[in-house]
């Protein structure tokens, strides 16, 4: 009796430290779907500059928690109304999502669709959540929300301004070792030469980083070096700043 009174005390301490500190507890036949990214500190931020067929194919990670999935589990998805200023011509949501059995991630499928104008004076958002029905529930607080940013503007893409994960967040490996600080011009010649090759490139193969990193840097300086672009006055070639355009990488 005296051992089950103790359980019972320390089961309710852990549920109240637990509600406290905003832990999610997970039990029963509950299926808790949530995002991947922490909507308090990430977001995903497109421009249809560099989707030049005017549709974005956004693969979004989800995760799961709870219940063990032994067969798929359907669930829905659907704008944050209130918080959501892109046009819902705009995007496209699936029906029906479905989390396949046996795993704790699997990804869902958002469409953009560049169909309307002020694009280029203006950024639009969705905000993106996990419909709660039946037996599916959104999981941990931070992850409820999927935020997105769409616009034509050139912005700097995230892998390009992301730290690194190195001691203090202060390293950007993009900006000190590949293709220094971002610029419009830069970036702009950046995706010609990925287009001319039929590239894509979404921030994670460094390999191809490097390389198109390396024709940039190439490229400034033949047209640096050209005796016709040095007497018309054009050389450095600067970016939209009027910053001569320097390229790191060592190639």
């Amino acid at each position: 009796m005296k051992t089950r009174l103790l359980l019972l005390l320390i089961y309710g301490f852990f549920l109240m430290a637990c509600q406290k500190e905003g832990i999610e507890i997970f039990s029963g036949e509950m299926v808790y779907i949530s995002f991947t990214k922490d909507a308090t500190k990430d977001s995903v931020s497109y421009s249809f500059k560099t989707y030049p067929s005017g549709e974005i194919v956004a693969q979004v990670p989800v995760r799961i928690r709870g219940h063990y999935l032994t067969e798929p589990c359907k669930f829905t998805v659907s704008a944050v109304l209130d918080s959501t200023t892109l046009p819902e011509s705009a995007y496209v949501l699936p029906e029906v999502c479905e989390f396949s059995p046996g795993q704790e991630q699997d990804t869902i499928v958002v469409r953009f669709l560049n169909n309307f104008e002020d694009l280029d004076n203006e950024t639009y958002r969705l905000f993106l959540q996990i419909n709660e029905e039946g037996n599916v529930k959104q999981g941990e607080y931070a992850y409820r929300i999927a935020k997105f940013y769409v616009s034509d503007k050139l912005d700097a893409p995230d892998w390009w301004t992301r730290n690194d994960g190195t001691e203090n967040n202060y390293y950007n490996i993009v900006e000190q070792v590949y293709l220094g600080t971002y610029s419009v011009v830069k970036y702009t010649m950046f995706l010609d030469l990925l287009e001319e090759d039929g590239v894509s490139f979404d921030g994670e193969d460094m390999m191809v980083l490097k390389k198109y990193a390396t024709k940039l840097k190439y490229q400034v300086e033949a047209f640096n070096n050209d005796p016709n672009n040095q007497a018309a006055g054009l050389t450095p070639l600067k970016d939209e700043k009027g910053r001569p355009i320097q390229i790191p990488v060592a190639g």
